[in-house]
């Protein structure tokens, strides 16, 4: 009996050590994603920030309850980096309102989301000035007529597969151009609009998702592009869409080079895809702005509309 207790304790891993090491091994992923410049995998894991600092979190309160001081101040170590990744969404600048605030929305409707109604009704209900619907097919683009009355100024491209868009806006289109990205050549909207103070460009944009090393590439080849057309820009610029890449990852860095600034900073990092999973929740629906002196007033998420992706709003003035 003594010798089968004595092989238990050497197999069986004693909990709070234990604890302890997850917690080390959830924060050694976000050190992973450092290189995600060096590998497409490793950028995987910059995604999960919110996760990571959870779990870690959980298991110092668990330790720190059991009062296990050192090995909680072990495991805390591990919760550096993902919440200094994870501060800016809460403690940066929300900002003051600065003039009349533009109300932004995107919501990735996905095409085999039938629920066409609640989604008029939510664009109607949330009345934005400009609102991005990424992978809008002929179906769903019939079913968005009704925001005409609304919003008379309208965009629909429509392309095989899932990246096609439309744009509805209150504001009159000046221009507009259809910028092809990277070897797949995947459409990136690019309108000139007539705002309440001065015409600014709105960029609309839905690269492909990671998920191989060449489709990782795309995207990334994509987000490049987009940052290059906003470096040139010498009027306010919102960029909103689908990047299938959260603030965190690699592919985003050109477009923080280009200037613009992430209406999450200061309104929390609420996840707009997968958002009702714990572990695959992440943000990846963005709206981004540049322009001497602009601020984001106001943003939230959107409920449940029947797509795998929630809505984004963002209040922007300048």
């Amino acid at each position: 009996m003594a010798d089968a207790i004595k092989w238990r304790t050497r197999l069986l891993p004693k909990p709070l050590p234990f604890i302890a090491r997850l917690a080390a091994l959830a924060g050694c992923f976000p050190i992973l994603g450092f290189f995600g410049g060096i590998h497409w995998k490793m950028d995987l894991f910059n995604h999960f920030q919110v996760q990571y600092a959870v779990f870690i979190a959980l298991a110092v309160i668990v330790l720190l309850a059991v009062k296990s001081f050192r090995l909680a101040a072990f495991a805390a170590v591990f919760l550096v980096v993902p919440a200094v990744r994870l501060a800016p969404c809460f403690f940066g600048t929300a900002g003051k309102p600065i003039g009349t605030p533009l109300r932004v929305a995107t919501f990735n409707v996905l095409t085999s989301n039938m629920r066409y109604d609640d989604a008029v009704k939510w664009v109607q209900n949330t009345d934005p000035d400009v609102v991005f619907l990424p992978e809008v097919d002929a179906v769903w683009a019939e079913a968005l007529r009704p925001l005409l009355a609304s919003h008379p100024h309208s965009i629909d491209h429509l392309v095989e597969g899932n990246f096609g868009f439309a744009l509805y806006s209150k504001l009159p289109i000046v221009s507009r151009e259809i910028i092809p990205c990277g070897q797949m050549e995947l459409p990136l909207l690019k309108v000139r609009l007539s705002g309440p103070k001065e015409e600014f460009i709105f960029y609309g944009a839905h690269p492909v998702p990671p998920t191989t090393e060449f489709w990782s590439n795309e995207r990334n080849a994509f987000l490049h592009t987009l940052a290059d057309q906003v470096s040139k820009e010498t009027l306010p610029v919102i960029a909103t869409g689908d990047f299938n890449a959260t603030r965190w990852s690699h592919g985003m860095k050109p477009l923080w080079n280009a200037g613009l600034l992430d209406s999450a900073n200061g309104h929390g990092a609420g996840s707009t895809w997968m958002r009702g999973s714990l572990l695959f929740a992440v943000p990846i629906d963005h709206v981004l702005f540049r322009a001497p002196g602009a601020v984001c007033t106001k943003r939230w998420i959107g409920p449940d509309l029947g797509s795998d992706h929630r809505a984004v709003v963002a209040e922007i003035a300048w």
